[in-house]
């Protein structure tokens, strides 16, 4: 199994390229829009984000939370149907954040469970 320090997706709006890509270890979390780096994070403690971009004299907001569930977006200002919007910038990294919490979840129930029967007598 091959685990990935770097994180990297790219996206097309309105003929734009954007770049994201988030590091793991220091939580360095980059945006690029056509290859000049408009954004650059350091995530640690701080877990909701939000900032106000212009691509194509577009006003976009640019969240990321990652408090317990990752979620990176980039929509726009005023959403309109003809303007795109990326749900989840880094998908990988939100599908992990979920397995994770699913793992989480599961054995915490189980501890419980054994807990609970062990007091019972039941076990």
């Amino acid at each position: 199994m091959q685990f990935e320090r770097q994180q990297y997706k790219t996206h097309l709006i309105d003929n734009h390229k954007i770049e994201v890509s988030y590091d793991r270890f220091t939580t360095r979390f980059n945006l690029s829009i056509n290859e000049q780096r408009v954004y650059t994070r350091l995530l640690l403690l701080g877990p909701w984000r939000k900032q106000q971009l212009m691509i194509n004299d577009i006003p976009y907001y640019f969240t990321i939370r990652w408090f317990v569930l990752w979620r990176s977006s980039l929509t726009p200002q005023q959403p309109c149907p003809h303007r795109l919007s990326i749900k989840e910038l880094l998908p990988q990294r939100r599908r992990k954040s979920i397995m994770i919490a699913l793992y989480i979840g599961l054995i915490s129930t189980i501890k419980l469970t054994l807990g609970i029967l062990s007091e019972s007598n039941i076990l």
